[in-house]
């Protein structure tokens, strides 16, 4: 039997299921617990009453890498610039100016 450790608790359900989703999405084995003792809160500590997401331990760096990035963001996301063209403050994940279709150039700073 493969040990599994908790990824993940929140009492929201919707976001444990998508944390579920995203690391399911990748191909790691995902087991949710404690989906519906949430009535039990106040007989039970709070922490065990909470949704958890749970992986086998060897899975747990990989899925703790895609966890930060479903919560946060991916790490390598561009900095936000400012169009040469127009001076447009831009969204980091723009390579063109919405305002004057300037592409992005190669070492476009971040914004002062």
């Amino acid at each position: 039997m493969t040990a599994l450790v908790c990824l993940f608790r929140h009492p929201n359900v919707l976001l444990v299921c998508h944390v579920r989703n995203v690391i399911d999405s990748a191909g790691i084995v995902v087991e949710l617990r404690n989906m519906t003792l949430a009535g039990a809160a106040g007989e039970l500590p709070m922490d065990q009453c909470e949704p958890q997401v749970w992986v086998a331990r060897a899975d747990h760096e990989r899925a703790r890498v895609l966890l930060r990035e479903a919560l946060e963001g991916p790490a390598d996301v561009p900095a936000d610039w400012v169009c040469p063209g127009c001076g447009e403050r831009l969204d980091g994940a723009f390579d063109t100016c919405w305002q004057c279709a300037t592409r992005r150039p190669p070492a476009a700073a971040p914004p002062a």
